[in-house]
């Protein structure tokens, strides 16, 4: 009795040992024994039933794309890996909706930017509303997606949309613009909240054609945001037409700005302009001269011109306005440009929520501006 009491417990002992040995490799060691099969540009039912053959599962995941309905897009594991049986496997799988692309509704005004997206098919997801000085009330600065992106009929689009100037009593200083080319004037106005009213031309053989003589109001005068500036454009004189403008005003010398005048206006000999002008800080000069040898006609004097300004590398200019959403934290915000010269980063910052992002970027040819938050890409707008 005694023996077979023995035989008993080894017998159970064994039976454990081996329920542990098989419990343990079931659980912490993985039977890679299945390979993963290349499912993408199948069907759905092909691709579930080749998982199968495998002891794999399936889990779908349908998106919008311009695939036959049910055709699997792409898998999140690769193709031949090696796994365990029973591994679920997720399919991307097109829903087969039609794509087509977003018109673009910036500069609009709001209800005729909803009307148009409505029209295509589209719907009117967040609207963010922020000051602009440059926009007026009421229009879209931005969308997102941007045009002319390729997405889904039933896709939301978000709508930047501005509520024009606020804060009563706000000015701006004129800037001096004096020297400056049509184009940088425009865009050191636009930038500080101005813009250009209307321009007058005027002969001026003292700098190049094309470039800012004077504004109206005058530079530094303080004016209501939004205000329109005059300027008042040099070009060349016609040939017998005198400039209409004075010498340089910091040429304090009567005698040199009367000699620097007869040779700007009235083109007279060389012969009666001073060749050499009295320093204004000594005595004057007494009225009688020694008569000297004859001479070869003097030279005449050089007037001397100021530099042209070195016109902008970037030719056009992408006005970027962009708000943050409410974060609970700060996230990382990455701002890229891609244009005609390559790809490069042009803000990389922390950002914290609701922050208003107002950028004026230069480029070249076309341009596109994406947004990356928290490592995410949340926004793209496009500029010719």
């Amino acid at each position: 009795m005694g023996k077979v009491h023995r035989w008993g417990m080894v017998i159970a002992f064994v039976v454990i040992i081996a329920s542990a040995y098989f419990g343990i490799k079931t659980v912490f060691i993985e039977d890679k024994n299945s390979t993963v099969p290349n499912m993408a540009g199948m069907q759905l039912v092909d691709a579930v039933e080749a998982l199968q053959k495998e002891g794999l599962l399936a889990k779908v995941d349908q998106v919008d794309s311009p695939e036959r309905a049910d055709t699997v897009i792409s898998q999140n594991l690769p193709a031949g890996e090696r796994v365990s049986k029973g591994k679920v496997v997720i399919l991307r799988v097109s829903k087969g909706g039609s794509i087509m692309p977003v018109p673009d509704v910036r500069g609009l005004k709001f209800e005729e930017g909803v009307k148009r997206l409505s029209e295509a098919g589209f719907k009117v997801d967040k609207i963010i509303r922020v000051t602009d000085k440059l926009k007026p009330a009421g229009s879209i600065i931005a969308q997102n997606p941007a045009a002319p992106q390729q997405v889904a009929a039933n896709c939301m689009v978000s709508l930047l949309v501005s509520t024009g100037v606020t804060g009563a009593g706000e000015f701006v200083s004129v800037p001096d613009l004096k020297g400056q080319t049509v184009d940088v004037a425009t865009q050191v106005l636009e930038q500080i909240g101005l813009s250009v009213g209307g321009s007058t031309e005027t002969p001026s053989a003292e700098v190049p054609a094309g470039t800012v003589l004077r504004t109206n109001p005058r530079n530094g005068a303080n004016v209501p945001a939004g205000s329109q500036v005059n300027l008042l454009i040099a070009r060349m004189p016609d040939p017998g037409e005198s400039s209409a403008e004075t010498p340089p005003a910091d040429d304090r010398d009567p005698q040199r700005a009367a000699a620097v005048r007869t040779v700007v206006i009235k083109n007279t000999e060389p012969s009666d302009i001073p060749t050499k002008l009295p320093d204004s800080r000594t005595a004057a000069p007494s009225k009688e001269t020694p008569k000297e040898e004859p001479k070869a006609p003097a030279e005449p004097v050089k007037v001397p011109q100021p530099e042209k300004p070195v016109p902008s590398a970037a030719q056009k200019t992408a006005k970027l306005r962009y708000q943050v959403p409410p974060l609970t934290k700060p996230l990382s915000l990455k701002i890229e440009l891609t244009d005609d010269t390559g790809t490069k980063v042009i803000r990389d910052v922390m950002a914290n929520g609701s922050e208003y992002i107002s950028m004026n970027v230069p480029f070249s040819g076309q341009a596109v501006i994406t947004v990356f938050l928290g490592g995410d890409f949340v926004w793209q707008d496009r500029f010719n």
